[in-house]
């Protein structure tokens, strides 16, 4: 009885660490995201994204739950695409194009965070 109960505490210690690495990932992305969106110069620019491109691929590996891991690593994979685009222009050394594409990025942080929000109190109640 004992091994099922340290099993399962450490399974649980387990899939706590997986959900804080991408936490951690995310924020790391969040903040070569702001330094890039903040770069006055293409090669600074083309720095951080490079950097925001490998921890989204980072994010990529790490797991979700199954009812949200499809549209949780297409919202990465958009993502990843707009990075790119951002990469040849800063590297083009079009910083406000780059810039604007860092902006599509920003909303699909947004649309694609909403995934992961809990439920409010209203909408256990009432649904939603």
């Amino acid at each position: 009885m004992k091994f099922v109960f340290i099993t399962a505490f450490l399974l649980s210690s387990f899939a706590i660490a997986k959900a804080q690495d991408l936490n951690q990932v995310m924020k790391k992305m969040g903040h070569e995201y702001k330094l890039a969106i903040k770069s006055q110069t293409h090669n600074e620019m083309s720095r951080h994204i490079a950097a925001f491109i490998l921890l989204v691929e980072q994010a990529k590996e790490q797991k979700f739950t199954d009812d949200k891991a499809q549209e949780s690593l297409k919202g990465l994979n958009l993502t990843l695409e707009l990075a790119k685009q951002a990469a040849i222009l800063a590297n083009e050394k079009e910083l406000h194009a780059a810039k604007l594409k860092l902006k599509e990025v920003d909303e699909l942080r947004i649309k694609y965070h909403k995934l992961h929000e809990p439920p409010s109190v209203w909408e256990l109640l009432f649904g939603g």
